[in-house]
Protein backbone atom coordinates (compact mmCIF):
# COMPACT_ATOMS: atom_id res chain seq x y z
CA UNK A 1 0.00 0.00 0.00
CA UNK A 2 3.08 2.27 0.85
CA UNK A 3 4.46 1.62 -2.69
CA UNK A 4 0.96 2.73 -4.35
CA UNK A 5 0.86 5.64 -2.22
CA UNK A 6 4.39 6.83 -3.18
CA UNK A 7 3.20 5.97 -6.90
CA UNK A 8 0.41 8.11 -6.82
CA UNK A 9 2.12 11.19 -5.48
CA UNK A 10 5.12 11.07 -7.68
CA UNK A 11 2.76 11.42 -10.59
CA UNK A 12 0.35 14.21 -9.59
CA UNK A 13 3.53 15.83 -8.41
CA UNK A 14 4.57 15.61 -12.00
CA UNK A 15 1.50 16.90 -13.35
CA UNK A 16 1.44 20.07 -10.91
CA UNK A 17 4.72 20.75 -12.37
CA UNK A 18 3.26 20.55 -16.12
CA UNK A 19 0.12 22.98 -15.16
CA UNK A 20 2.27 25.74 -16.54
CA UNK A 21 2.92 24.43 -20.34
CA UNK A 22 -0.19 25.69 -22.85
CA UNK A 23 -3.25 23.99 -22.25
CA UNK A 24 -4.56 22.29 -25.49
CA UNK A 25 -7.68 19.81 -25.80
CA UNK A 26 -9.92 19.00 -23.39
CA UNK A 27 -11.65 15.08 -22.97
CA UNK A 28 -13.94 13.88 -20.82
CA UNK A 29 -15.56 9.87 -19.89
CA UNK A 30 -17.57 7.58 -17.46
CA UNK A 31 -15.51 4.76 -15.90
CA UNK A 32 -17.75 2.19 -13.92
CA UNK A 33 -16.08 -0.40 -12.07
CA UNK A 34 -15.53 -2.62 -9.11
CA UNK A 35 -12.90 -3.34 -7.02
CA UNK A 36 -12.76 -6.81 -4.91
CA UNK A 37 -10.83 -8.73 -2.61
CA UNK A 38 -11.38 -11.56 -0.06
CA UNK A 39 -15.31 -10.27 0.58
CA UNK A 40 -14.74 -6.77 0.62
CA UNK A 41 -16.51 -4.98 -2.52
CA UNK A 42 -15.66 -1.52 -3.72
CA UNK A 43 -17.86 -0.33 -6.20
CA UNK A 44 -17.24 3.06 -7.48
CA UNK A 45 -18.53 5.46 -10.77
CA UNK A 46 -16.32 7.94 -11.72
CA UNK A 47 -16.72 11.42 -14.20
CA UNK A 48 -13.36 12.32 -15.39
CA UNK A 49 -12.31 15.69 -17.58
CA UNK A 50 -8.65 15.74 -18.83
CA UNK A 51 -6.73 18.59 -19.91
CA UNK A 52 -3.34 17.58 -22.71
CA UNK A 53 -0.90 20.22 -23.21
CA UNK A 54 0.08 21.48 -25.80
CA UNK A 55 3.90 21.33 -26.12
CA UNK A 56 2.81 17.48 -24.98
CA UNK A 57 0.32 16.11 -26.04
CA UNK A 58 0.45 13.01 -24.52
CA UNK A 59 0.50 13.88 -21.00
CA UNK A 60 -2.67 14.67 -19.65
CA UNK A 61 -3.87 16.47 -16.33
CA UNK A 62 -7.47 15.96 -14.86
CA UNK A 63 -10.27 16.41 -12.17
CA UNK A 64 -13.28 14.57 -11.64
CA UNK A 65 -16.22 13.62 -9.64
CA UNK A 66 -16.32 9.73 -8.23
CA UNK A 67 -18.97 7.87 -6.04
CA UNK A 68 -17.73 5.11 -4.12
CA UNK A 69 -18.63 2.23 -2.09
CA UNK A 70 -17.12 0.39 0.65
CA UNK A 71 -18.88 -3.08 1.63
CA UNK A 72 -17.39 -5.90 4.25
CA UNK A 73 -17.88 -8.04 6.78
CA UNK A 74 -15.75 -7.81 9.87
CA UNK A 75 -13.48 -4.71 9.96
CA UNK A 76 -11.20 -3.62 12.58
CA UNK A 77 -10.96 -0.24 12.98
CA UNK A 78 -8.27 1.90 14.60
CA UNK A 79 -7.83 5.49 15.67
CA UNK A 80 -4.45 7.81 14.32
CA UNK A 81 -2.18 6.84 17.45
CA UNK A 82 -2.98 3.22 17.15
CA UNK A 83 0.83 2.26 17.50
CA UNK A 84 0.87 3.48 20.74
CA UNK A 85 -2.93 2.57 21.94
CA UNK A 86 -3.84 -0.55 20.56
CA UNK A 87 -7.29 0.82 20.99
CA UNK A 88 -9.85 -0.68 18.58
CA UNK A 89 -13.35 -0.45 17.23
CA UNK A 90 -14.62 -4.11 15.98
CA UNK A 91 -17.56 -4.27 13.28
CA UNK A 92 -19.47 -7.49 12.45
CA UNK A 93 -20.28 -5.10 9.23
CA UNK A 94 -19.40 -1.76 7.07
CA UNK A 95 -20.99 -0.07 4.68
CA UNK A 96 -19.82 2.97 4.05
CA UNK A 97 -20.30 5.35 0.81
CA UNK A 98 -18.50 8.51 -0.39
CA UNK A 99 -18.83 10.99 -3.18
CA UNK A 100 -15.50 12.94 -3.75
CA UNK A 101 -13.85 15.74 -6.23
CA UNK A 102 -10.39 14.46 -7.49
CA UNK A 103 -7.32 15.40 -9.27
CA UNK A 104 -5.35 13.20 -11.45
CA UNK A 105 -2.82 12.55 -14.54
CA UNK A 106 -2.38 10.27 -16.96
CA UNK A 107 -0.39 9.31 -20.33
CA UNK A 108 -1.85 8.73 -23.14
CA UNK A 109 0.36 5.93 -25.38
CA UNK A 110 -1.28 4.66 -28.37
CA UNK A 111 -4.62 3.47 -27.29
CA UNK A 112 -3.48 2.78 -23.51
CA UNK A 113 -3.89 5.67 -20.80
CA UNK A 114 -1.49 4.88 -17.87
CA UNK A 115 -2.21 7.35 -14.75
CA UNK A 116 -3.32 8.22 -11.28
CA UNK A 117 -5.82 9.79 -8.79
CA UNK A 118 -6.87 10.76 -5.79
CA UNK A 119 -9.41 12.14 -3.49
CA UNK A 120 -9.12 15.82 -2.63
CA UNK A 121 -12.06 16.08 -0.51
CA UNK A 122 -14.92 13.85 0.05
CA UNK A 123 -18.64 13.30 1.99
CA UNK A 124 -19.29 9.97 3.63
CA UNK A 125 -22.67 8.37 4.08
CA UNK A 126 -23.78 5.12 5.02
CA UNK A 127 -25.85 3.11 8.02
CA UNK A 128 -24.86 3.26 11.38
CA UNK A 129 -23.32 0.73 13.15
CA UNK A 130 -22.14 -0.55 17.06
CA UNK A 131 -18.66 -0.99 16.80
CA UNK A 132 -17.04 -3.40 19.73
CA UNK A 133 -14.70 -1.09 21.83
CA UNK A 134 -11.56 -2.62 22.65
CA UNK A 135 -8.59 -0.95 24.56
CA UNK A 136 -5.26 -1.84 24.78
CA UNK A 137 -4.81 0.04 28.38
CA UNK A 138 -3.72 -1.51 31.44
CA UNK A 139 -5.42 1.13 33.51
CA UNK A 140 -8.45 2.31 32.74
CA UNK A 141 -8.77 5.80 30.71
CA UNK A 142 -10.89 9.13 30.45
CA UNK A 143 -13.46 5.84 28.14
CA UNK A 144 -12.81 3.06 30.63
CA UNK A 145 -16.88 3.21 30.86
CA UNK A 146 -17.14 2.27 27.34
CA UNK A 147 -14.27 -0.33 27.16
CA UNK A 148 -15.86 -3.81 25.96
CA UNK A 149 -19.03 -2.33 25.16
CA UNK A 150 -20.71 -1.19 21.92
CA UNK A 151 -20.60 2.09 20.82
CA UNK A 152 -22.71 3.76 18.27
CA UNK A 153 -20.73 5.11 15.39
CA UNK A 154 -21.09 6.50 11.62
CA UNK A 155 -19.17 7.08 8.44
CA UNK A 156 -17.53 10.38 8.94
CA UNK A 157 -18.84 12.82 6.87
CA UNK A 158 -16.17 15.30 6.20
CA UNK A 159 -13.12 14.24 4.86
CA UNK A 160 -9.95 15.49 3.00
CA UNK A 161 -6.69 14.22 1.27
CA UNK A 162 -7.02 10.52 2.57
CA UNK A 163 -3.98 9.60 0.60
CA UNK A 164 -1.57 11.44 2.64
CA UNK A 165 -4.04 12.15 6.68
CA UNK A 166 -5.19 9.80 8.56
CA UNK A 167 -8.94 8.92 9.72
CA UNK A 168 -9.72 10.49 6.30
CA UNK A 169 -12.84 8.60 4.12
CA UNK A 170 -11.64 8.25 0.87
CA UNK A 171 -9.72 6.75 -2.31
CA UNK A 172 -6.88 6.83 -4.66
CA UNK A 173 -6.01 4.70 -7.60
CA UNK A 174 -3.43 3.34 -10.17
CA UNK A 175 -4.96 2.30 -13.47
CA UNK A 176 -4.25 1.40 -16.56
CA UNK A 177 -7.41 2.04 -19.27
CA UNK A 178 -7.28 0.77 -22.79
CA UNK A 179 -9.58 2.06 -25.37
CA UNK A 180 -10.82 -1.11 -27.42
CA UNK A 181 -12.34 1.20 -29.68
CA UNK A 182 -13.14 5.00 -29.73
CA UNK A 183 -16.67 4.46 -27.55
CA UNK A 184 -15.56 1.89 -25.14
CA UNK A 185 -12.65 0.88 -22.97
CA UNK A 186 -11.91 -1.12 -20.71
CA UNK A 187 -9.72 -0.31 -17.42
CA UNK A 188 -7.49 -2.32 -15.06
CA UNK A 189 -5.91 -0.86 -11.50
CA UNK A 190 -5.34 -0.84 -8.05
CA UNK A 191 -7.82 1.07 -5.33
CA UNK A 192 -6.03 2.11 -2.13
CA UNK A 193 -8.43 3.68 0.32
CA UNK A 194 -9.55 4.17 3.59
CA UNK A 195 -12.40 3.65 5.25
CA UNK A 196 -13.31 5.80 8.64
CA UNK A 197 -15.86 6.11 11.58
CA UNK A 198 -17.02 8.59 13.96
CA UNK A 199 -17.78 7.74 17.63
CA UNK A 200 -20.99 8.83 19.19
CA UNK A 201 -18.61 9.37 22.24
CA UNK A 202 -15.24 10.34 23.01
CA UNK A 203 -12.86 7.60 24.07
CA UNK A 204 -9.54 6.87 25.60
CA UNK A 205 -7.31 10.50 24.05
CA UNK A 206 -10.41 12.10 23.09
CA UNK A 207 -10.95 9.68 20.18
CA UNK A 208 -13.58 10.06 17.87
CA UNK A 209 -12.67 8.80 14.23
CA UNK A 210 -11.57 5.15 13.86
CA UNK A 211 -10.31 4.53 10.57
CA UNK A 212 -9.06 1.15 8.31
CA UNK A 213 -6.84 0.89 5.30
CA UNK A 214 -7.35 -1.55 2.15
CA UNK A 215 -6.01 -2.21 -1.00
CA UNK A 216 -7.81 -3.84 -3.64
CA UNK A 217 -7.50 -4.58 -7.53
CA UNK A 218 -10.00 -2.99 -9.37
CA UNK A 219 -11.62 -2.92 -13.03
CA UNK A 220 -14.35 -1.12 -15.15
CA UNK A 221 -15.90 -0.42 -17.93
CA UNK A 222 -15.06 2.67 -19.61
CA UNK A 223 -17.25 5.67 -22.16
CA UNK A 224 -15.71 8.57 -23.76
CA UNK A 225 -18.18 11.66 -23.90
CA UNK A 226 -18.33 13.86 -27.09
CA UNK A 227 -18.90 17.90 -26.33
Amino acid sequence: MKIARLAVLLILVFSIKSVGQQLGRVTSGVDLGLGYKEDVWVPSAMYHQELSLNNFPWFRIGWGVRGAGYYANRTDLAPKNTAMSGDSLKFGKITTNTISFLVGANVRIWRFDIGANTDLIAIGFGAKRRGLYSAGKLTNGEGSEFYNTYVSSAPSTLNALPLVLDNQNGQSELFLRYWITDRIGIKLGYVHGRVTYTSSEKLDNGQTRFSHSYGVPYAAISFPLYN
